[in-house]
Parts: C-alpha cells; sequence; structure tokens
C-alpha cells in the first residue's frame, strides 16, 4: 500500500507542472523552464527559441538570451535582452525589420542603448498613436551595437 502511494505521489511530483498544477514546475517544448502560478504561468529561464517563438522572428542561431520572462494568463507579456555576435549582427537587424518593420526615430528604447552606434526602435504604430484597427500585441524592440560589434536587442511584447 506504502509503495502505490509513494509511486503515485512519485508521478503526481513530475508531472504536475506539465499538467497545470498550481506552484509546479515544467519545461517547454522549447526548453523554457517555468512555474505554473494560480491564473497562467512564468518562464523566468527562457531559451532563444522561446523567444522566437512567443515574439514571431527568426534570429540568428549564434544569438544568446541574456535575460527573458514570459508570463501567461489569458494575455501574455514577453521582456528579453538577446545578444547577437558581430557575424550576426545585420542579419538580426534584417530579421527584426521583416518581422516587425522599419526603425522609427524619437521614440525611448526599452534596453540602454547609451554608448552604442546603429540605434533602432521597433514599435506598433498602434502604439504612439491611433489607428482604426489595433493589432492584438503590443511590442517595442530597441537595438543598438556596441563596439566590439554585439548587437544587443530589448524586446517587450503584450498581448491586448
Amino acid at each position: 500500500m506504502l509503495g502505490s502511494v509513494l509511486v503515485a505521489l512519485g508521478i503526481l511530483t513530475q508531472y504536475a507542472g506539465a499538467w497545470g498544477v498550481p506552484y509546479f514546475s515544467f519545461t517547454t517544448d522549447r526548453g523554457s523552464t517555468c512555474k505554473n502560478g494560480l491564473t497562467g504561468y512564468t518562464c523566468s529561464h527562457m531559451t532563444l527559441a522561446e523567444v522566437e517563438y512567443v515574439s514571431n522572428v527568426d534570429l540568428p542561431d549564434d544569438s544568446s538570451v541574456v535575460a527573458g520572462t514570459y508570463h501567461s494568463t489569458h494575455d501574455y507579456q514577453l521582456e528579453a535582452v538577446i545578444e547577437v555576435p558581430s557575424t550576426s549582427a545585420q542579419q538580426a537587424l534584417d530579421s527584426l525589420n521583416q518581422a516587425f518593420g522599419e526603425c522609427i526615430t524619437d521614440l525611448p528604447s526599452p534596453v540602454s542603448t547609451k554608448g552604442m552606434h546603429q540605434k533602432c526602435v521597433l514599435a506598433n504604430a498602434d502604439a504612439v498613436e491611433e489607428s482604426d484597427e489595433p493589432s492584438s500585441r503590443l511590442y517595442m524592440i530597441g537595438t543598438g551595437v556596441r563596439d566590439d560589434g554585439t548587437r544587443v536587442i530589448g524586446m517587450v511584447i503584450k498581448s491586448r
């Protein structure tokens, strides 16, 4: 009897996070570590694959996620800082432009670009001005290139 209870508890604790049991952790299909809450889940250790999936952008494979948080309830919010080596810096900007549009001047960046060159901020047009058809998500992407050629990308993406 005791053995059956221990096996059941073992199975419960191993799969509880994937089943959505509050306060249990799980790993997504893309390798991010997340923890369930009462009304959703939060991923605090995000992989590049997870950031690409949520943001719907294809970044170079040699990119690395420095920091990232994804919170999902009935809405979602992604905040991430990504570094791209100098060899892929232009490719990353091209991917960002393809996914989010052209750079907008006179907008503050969600990531510090002090001391960087090739600064660029991409954001929804309806986030900065009124439009008839609001998009289903708001985004603000800031990027710049450090002196060593590394492109730093800061993303803030929210559903609405």
